[in-house]
């Protein structure tokens, strides 16, 4: 189904001149005997990154259930042998109103440069069908515009830096730790999903109301002020990765606020947004860390569930 059968290109290599012999470069998947090359591959190509920062993030992708006809991690070039480019491709199936399909996260694109002409191979090779919905979470500024191109559509436009202290209180708005008892009062899929990324690191709240009770997951990170900027710190907050559905974030900000502030000294927390949102104290940086989806199932705003952002960590 995806992307199992391999591309063959033949290329001269890069700075020799048109009479020597071409190369064989191909387009596969990520087997699990590759995993030690692509992750010393991937630490050459974001050097900021350590080695167990990739064996983390791959290790918890590992669990994922998956079709059989599914890649487990992605796709690589290879030449002779020797793995020359990667393409992280974070597949899981997604249940929802819509109903039961595929979604994919595009991650962590890096490729030799002396075969770099030949990158859009795993690009292609990744995007062949139309039946999954491809995320990009985390794309380089310099390829925003070429997402555009390739039809995918912002999911956001920017983020917002919220001050949840600011916002009433509100009567009858409980939220708690979300433990094996509070998680019972979801439903089971979503309380699953909750307990995943605990697992993960994250911080997950149960709100409630008195009659019915939604999730929030927060994961932990520090932001730049001034993108670009190396000489300004990094502020420590918190992310929203996911909420509820149904829940009226708006209505539970200053419960929130007050529970993140008491158990984890965090005045504020960041999340994915289209503008300023109504009702929020705080701040909308446009601009700020987009994202984007191709396909006919895009993720809600926010919803960072099992992609990278979680999986590997701040």
């Amino acid at each position: 189904m995806i992307g199992v059968s391999e591309t063959v290109e033949d290329v001269p290599p890069a700075g020799e001149g048109v009479r020597s012999a071409r190369v064989k470069v191909r387009c596969r998947t990520i087997e699990e005997d590759d995993l030690a090359s692509v992750v010393r591959l991937l630490q050459v190509g974001f050097p900021d990154r350590s080695e167990p920062y990739w064996r983390t993030g791959l290790d918890r992708h590992r669990t994922q259930p998956l079709p059989d006809d599914v890649p487990r991690y992605g796709y690589v070039l290879e030449r002779d042998g020797a793995i020359v480019g990667v393409l992280l491709a974070l597949y899981r199936m997604v249940t929802d109103e819509a109903g039961t399909h595929l979604r994919c996260n595009l991650s962590s694109w890096y490729v030799l440069p002396e075969f770099r002409a030949l990158g859009t191979l795993l690009d292609g090779f990744a995007m062949r069908d139309r039946r999954v919905t491809y995320t990009n979470v985390s794309p380089a500024p310099q390829t925003w515009q070429i997402h555009k191109a390739r039809g995918f559509k912002p999911v956001c436009s920017g983020q917002m830096l919220v001050m949840p202290l600011l916002a009433d209180l509100g009567r009858g708005r409980r939220v708690r730790v979300a433990t094996p008892e509070t998680l019972r009062l979801l439903p089971e899929p979503e309380a699953r999903l909750v307990a995943d990324h605990l697992a993960y690191g994250c911080i997950g709240l149960v709100c409630s109301d008195g009659e019915k009770a939604w999730a929030v997951l927060f994961q932990r990170r520090a932001i730049k002020l001034r993108p670009g900027e190396t000489r300004w710190p990094r502020l420590p907050c918190l992310q929203l990765v996911y909420r509820s559905t149904a829940l009226d974030l708006s209505a539970f900000l200053g419960a929130i606020g007050r529970h993140l502030m008491l158990h984890h000294a965090m005045p504020w927390f960041v999340l994915d947004a289209v503008g300023k949102l109504p009702g929020f104290a705080g701040h909308f940086f446009e601009g700020r860390a987009p994202k984007y989806a191709r396909g006919p199932n895009p993720p809600a705003t926010g919803d960072l569930t099992y992609t990278e952002v979680v999986l590997f960590g701040a």
